[in-house]
């Protein structure tokens, strides 16, 4: 009787956690096998809140130096663009210049000679960027985005000063050991909040397909499955100025109709007002904004990115089809206490 039982017991608690694995199975939904973009991490502008493209300055530069102990000790391996390994050595050589300037001397023979000047561009406090290669999928009822990143790349960055352009340099990869230590106490935490675009339809065709984009099938499915979960309102969706969306309002934020005023061609020129009806393009949405908590395992080096809130961007274009800018259209948050978190 007792084995009886046990193996009721066994039977039942197999079934359970095999349902478990079925159902997240089921919502789970691929969103992009791999997607590469750059995140800025110190902010382009002293308008912005702290957290919106930023890593507030002391955790920035521990983050960085972080990173460059673990090399200078071999703690962590890096590697190139085609993913063969390199040294640091290697890499910083890479970013000295030679320039050789001709001058007059001024002594008596006046003749003329050559002088090398040796410049370095390697500065830790230049990494402002890092690139990111990442496969995402989300959940299908929730909405809920998962990051699983692939590898992460720091950028020396120097801005445009006069006559000289801007450059962006990949400095390295890094890639996590799948045989280090992957326990959760080896996590330091970089930023409990940082908020960035990311393109997700790129009009590069010299770039690969995926960078800053998603396949088009991939791509339409992903969004049109925010839009039909966020319109039924089972899910709690904001408005650029954090008020709540209700059914009604979320319908209006996807058809409504508005009066403009216009001028007729003939004379005597008065104005009148016409009813414009305004219907929502999915296609309209080229970009995702996130707000996510990142942090770094201090053995593996694995880079996590838990996404705390997500929100489409619509590009908005003039009469000539120039880009006018971005609007964002609706804000769903996972975790709630971060929507007014200053």
């Amino acid at each position: 009787m007792k084995h009886i039982i046990k193996l009721s017991v066994f039977l039942l608690s197999f079934i359970l956690i095999f349902s478990c694995k079925t159902n997240k199975t089921k919502t789970e939904k691929l969103i992009t096998e791999r997607i590469q973009y750059d995140v800025c991490i110190k902010s382009p502008s002293l308008d912005y809140d702290w957290w919106i493209q930023n890593i507030e300055g002391p955790q920035r530069d521990k983050f960085i130096n972080f990173i460059f102990n673990a090399i200078d000790e071999n703690k962590v391996k890096i590697y190139n663009i085609n993913h063969q390994e390199v040294s640091l050595e290697h890499v910083v050589s890479n970013l000295f210049t030679f320039d050789t300037i001709h001058l007059q001397d001024h002594g008596r023979k006046k003749q003329i000679i050559d002088t090398v000047f040796v410049s370095n561009t390697f500065d830790l406090k230049s990494i402002t960027k890092v690139r990111f290669d990442e496969k995402w999928s989300f959940d299908e009822k929730t909405l809920m985005v998962s990051k699983d990143v692939k590898g992460f790349c720091p950028m020396l960055v120097h801005e445009k000063r006069s006559s000289v352009p801007a450059v962006e340099l990949p400095l390295f990869w890094i890639y996590a050991d799948t045989n280090a230590n992957a326990d959760t106490n080896n996590k330091f935490l970089i930023t409990k909040k940082i908020q960035y675009d990311v393109n997700i339809i790129s009009n590069d065709k010299s770039c690969d397909w995926w960078v800053n984009n998603i396949e088009t099938s991939d791509r339409e499915y992903f969004l049109k499955t925010i839009i039909d979960v966020a319109s039924k309102g089972k899910l709690r969706t904001y408005d650029f100025f954090m008020n709540p969306l209700d059914k009604k309002k979320f319908a209006h934020l996807l058809h409504h109709t508005d009066t403009v005023l216009m001028q007729r061609l003939t004379e005597p020129y008065e104005n009148f007002d016409t009813i414009v009806k305004v219907d929502f393009d999915q296609n309209s949405i080229v970009k995702i904004r996130f707000v996510e908590e990142w942090s770094l395992n201090t053995q593996s080096f694995k880079f996590y990115k838990k996404v705390l809130a997500i929100c489409p961007m619509i590009e908005g274009l003039d009469d000539k089809g120039n880009v006018r800018g971005y609007t964002p259209l609706f804000w769903i948050f996972f975790d709630e206490s971060i929507k007014n978190a200053k």
